[in-house]
């Protein structure tokens, strides 16, 4: 009962402390604010992405399976139909596996026509995966016309209509039942509002029975007491069978496997995310060490203090735990302050919608981050504390007015943390540096196009409103329609966007005879485009001419080619006028134009081999729009979809996106992770500003006499300013040193390359670390040079 009363008694007396230095304890709370904000927002996103467990039943044991080629860098592909189904009935390491193809659909007769991500899913998937329907039911194997909304579509277009199960949609103008509302915490394969049976009938859909027709993704729920590598061993040796029986589609093809955590939350994220938790830890650290100066500071005021309460019975473990506790209230402060900035960081974070780090949108501040929130303030109130504590609760009574002892110890104490906070700042700021840089270098890889001034939209035609030639037809009206509006300079359409990384992939046999056949047997990425595609995108022809501009189905194949693909299979010779057949079922085509290379910046990979071959010969039936203009592209967005409808008014556009959009798309994680790092680096540099600058004026007060004498004997002011300067300068420097070192461990921790173009980094961060230094020092060390030598000799 006293210790809880002596506990009380020394919160008040602390409390009474704080509210007696209002700029002081201010300070101490802003500082800590900002080191435990960060904290806890990292954690938070931590948290969501990496620590909550999958919203799956028992996901350690679901898998996603790829067919692997790294021949032809096809290291995660698609998996065709006919494999697939090999697959589940050969396979012994499964539970099961479930299969799903993306699509789009135009959703009506709901309000304004829209056009909605959809996935079909083969009927065992949902069991696959272990979750069921919040409403409703999952299909049946023998279903087709029906259809499960997603939660969100469900809430946004239906208004969240308790009596949706049984009634009846419009999906590209055919009816579908609603059987069932998936949870809302179901967010698989991004942002899908439907999901539709998958039936695999290669009698009705001819192409499902090619091999080398690769677009299915697949999952499977591993059987109990089975690991992934006993499952990676069973189905190499199913996809060995299958080589063997099947060689012309699947020579060199295996399988690849991945834990659902690790295809999820890839080791890119996992890296990105412990960069910055470093980085924050490190911005902590820095913090503690610029308190503790403070508080060092303040405790050589209160050495009287301290000598009374020791003279009066303290012990110095009793004047150790009310200083601690002090601590503990300033750290508490900034801890509430810093959950605050935490709240409304994370809810930032959270709408950023980067679609390349799974589960982003779900950071939040929970009991777990406010269990972590309390922790760190606790650590962070005993760490910055624990020093000042130390040192004032050694207190010598009988020389307790001998002040220079006791301040060279401090003083001392305090240069060891400034050495501390600035060699963190350095290591801090060589990783932020190397972020940055690694950035910059990824946007400056040339594209192959010019992304300005250039807006995309995507229009899918139902299949029961159009067949083939009304499609081809609808769109050569489209761009014809958009290259008549004012301010566009040309239109063309693509079946995906360029650079979005949706790249199709097919095998090429070169005209030559078996024996090039057998050496050139890889793949390329295929797309189908419209004439003056490449002058809409302004990538270069190298040579040859673009696709005849009404091109008919009776009319031999055109190819234009990249210059890569050129390169791969007439090394030596011009491509303009070769031979070539994509897939197995296709015909040959002549090459009639090579242009320049166009990069896949989505998986920062090198140039993959492209062929394009005119729109007219597939006539899919959704493509990419894009329209080059001569001003801002967004404001195109609304006359260009007032000429479509005048077309089809029922038609949806979708996804309108300027081409700038996509390419910073393609970098967004980086351009996440590089932003952060940067705001921690800049708070650092403050915070490393503000210690010294609090070190060297409590160094200028305790030398007041000394520099008074200097200047009663005629000492310059030159030589004051060199004097405070350098010896504040020393501790920078081999903080400095320290922190170049020490971000070789964190750089290593990062898993960041460091190449020559790197080097700069090195070189601006020491120059900046001193040019901050220099400013903190310069200011203490002026005030130095404008003290009136009779006042500080009289005052001594």
């Amino acid at each position: 009962m006293k210790f809880l009363e002596a506990i009380w008694q020394d919160l008040r007396y602390g409390g009474r402390v704080i509210r007696h230095n209002p700029a002081l304890s201010l300070t101490i709370v802003i500082t800590v604010a900002l080191g435990i904000g960060a904290n806890a927002t990292i954690f938070g996103v931590i948290n969501a992405v990496l620590l909550e467990p999958l919203p799956y039943k028992d996901p350690d044991r679901l898998v996603r399976l790829w067919q692997s080629n790294p021949s032809q860098n096809q290291i995660e592909s698609p998996v065709s139909a006919p494999n697939f189904l090999d697959w589940q009935t050969q396979q012994t390491a499964f539970e099961q596996l479930g299969a799903l193809e993306f699509a789009t659909f135009n959703l009506t007769g709901s309000g304004e026509p829209q056009r909605v991500g959809a996935a079909r899913i083969t009927p065992n998937l949902i069991p696959t995966l272990g979750v069921a329907p919040a409403l409703g039911r999952s299909f049946s194997a023998d279903e087709e016309k029906v259809v499960v909304l997603s939660d969100n579509l469900w809430r946004r277009q239906f208004g969240s209509d308790p009596t949706i199960v049984n009634k009846t949609i419009q999906l590209n103008g055919e009816s579908f039942t609603v059987i069932g509302v998936m949870p809302a915490a179901f967010q698989f394969i991004g942002n899908r509002g439907l999901w539709l049976p998958l039936v695999i009938d290669p009698v009705k859909e001819p192409w499902r029975a090619d091999r080398a027709n690769r677009n299915f993704s697949v999952f499977g729920r591993l059987k109990p007491g089975f690991t992934l590598q006993q499952a990676i061993a069973d189905m190499n040796t199913v996809a060995q069978r299958l080589e063997q029986q099947h060689s012309q589609a699947n020579t060199g093809w295996g399988v690849r496997l991945s834990t659902f955590y690790d295809w999820i939350v890839p080791e890119q994220v996992r890296t990105s995310m412990l960069a910055l938790f470093i980085g924050v830890d490190l911005l902590l650290l820095i913090a503690c060490a610029n308190v503790a100066n403070l508080l060092l500071a303040r405790a050589t005021t209160r050495q009287q203090e301290m000598a009374m309460r020791a003279a009066l019975g303290a012990s110095p473990a009793r004047l150790i735990r009310q200083l601690l506790i002090e601590s503990l209230l300033l750290a508490t402060l900034g801890g509430l302050l810093g959950l605050g900035l935490a709240f409304v960081a994370t809810k930032m974070i959270a709408s950023t919608n980067l679609q390349n780090i799974a589960r982003l949108s779900e950071s939040r501040i929970d009991g777990s981050v406010l269990v972590f929130t309390f922790v760190i303030t606790t650590l962070t109130g005993l760490i910055f504390g624990l020093a000042p504590a130390w040192w004032s609760a050694r207190v010598n009574l009988t020389n307790r007015l001998k002040d220079g002892i006791r301040r060279e110890g401090t003083h001392r104490l305090r240069g060891v943390l400034v050495v501390t906070e600035v060699s963190m700042a350095a290591a801090l700021l060589v990783a932020t540096g190397l972020l940055v840089n690694m950035l910059v270098r990824l946007q400056s890889v040339p594209l192959g196009l010019t992304p300005g001034n250039v807006l995309t939209m995507q229009v899918s035609l139902p299949n029961s409103k159009y067949d083939q030639q009304q499609r081809v037809n609808f769109f050569q009206q489209v761009v014809e329609q958009f290259r008549s509006v004012p301010g566009v300079i040309d239109a063309a359409a693509i079946e995906t966007s360029p650079t979005s990384g949706g790249n199709w992939t097919m095998e090429i046999t070169p005209d030559g005879g078996e024996a090039v056949v057998s050496q050139l047997r890889t793949s390329a990425a295929a797309h189908a485009a419209t004439p003056r595609y490449f002058q809409t995108m302004q990538i270069p022809f190298l040579k040859g001419r673009d696709f005849s501009a009404q091109y008919r189905f009776d009319q031999p194949l055109e190819f234009v080619v990249s210059e890569s693909f050129a390169h791969r299979y007439w090394p030596n010779e011009s491509a303009i006028g070769k031979r070539f057949r994509p897939g197995a079922n296709n015909p040959f085509g002549t090459v009639v134009g090579v242009v320049g290379d166009v990069r896949t910046l989505d998986k920062q990979e090198d140039v993959l081999p492209a062929f394009y071959f005119p729109y007219g010969y597939i006539g899919m039936p959704g493509l990419v729009l894009v329209i080059r203009t001569s001003t801002q592209p967004q404001s195109f967005a609304a006359p260009l979809r007032a000429a479509l409808r005048q077309l089809d008014a029922e038609q949806p556009v979708y996804n309108i996106r300027t081409m700038d959009e996509i390419v910073a798309g393609a970098t967004s994680q980086q351009r996440f992770q590089a932003t952060l790092s940067s705001l921690f680096a800049i708070v650092a540099l403050l915070l490393v500003m503000i210690g010294i600058y609090s070190v060297m004026a409590y160094v200028v007060r305790q030398r007041r006499h000394e520099i008074g004498v200097r200047l009663a004997v005629g000492a310059t002011t030159w030589s004051i300013l060199r004097m405070v300067v350098l010896q504040g300068m020393r501790n920078v420097f081999i903080g400095l040193g320290l922190g170049l070192i020490g971000s070789l461990v964190l750089i290593r921790l990062m898993v960041l390359e460091v190449t020559a173009s790197d080097l700069p980094v090195y070189l601006i961060v020491a120059l900046l670390l001193i040019a901050t230094a220099l400013l903190a020092c310069s200011l203490p060390a002026w005030s130095a040079t404008k003290i009136d030598p009779a006042t500080a000799l009289r005052n001594e």
